[in-house]
């Protein structure tokens, strides 16, 4: 993994007093790198503010894929994850990840932009 020089994305936006454009700007690069992760079939199921920090060059970086997992299905219809277990940080995790449910790509999509890291 990379080592990152940075702070928690939600520490930065508010220490840079970015603006709600620059803030999105930031945001779109991180679901960009989301994106790139779920066409490979991988979900994260970790994602929050720790998880993405912003390097001093102002870039988010995604990392931390300790408990991400590969989707089955080769992309045929809405994938559920191979397995699933209960590490979860609770104030991020979707419903269906506390529940101990399979997930599926739309676990993230919660984290991130239903309770979101910002």
């Amino acid at each position: 993994m990379e080592r990152v020089d940075g702070r928690p994305i939600n520490v930065h936006c508010k220490a840079e007093k970015l603006s709600v454009e620059a803030t999105l700007r930031l945001y779109l690069q991180v679901c960009r790198a989301v994106a790139h992760a779920h066409y490979h079939f991988v979900v994260h199921r970790d994602l929050k503010p720790g998880n993405i920090p912003v390097d001093t060059a102002g870039v988010p970086k995604l990392l931390d894929f300790g408990v991400c997992k590969l989707l089955i299905g080769g992309g045929r219809g809405n994938t559920e994850a191979v397995e699933t277990t209960h590490m979860v940080t609770p104030d991020y995790a979707s419903p269906e990840q506390v529940r101990g449910d399979p997930i599926t790509v739309a676990s993230d999509i919660y984290s991130f932009g239903g309770r979101g890291p910002l």
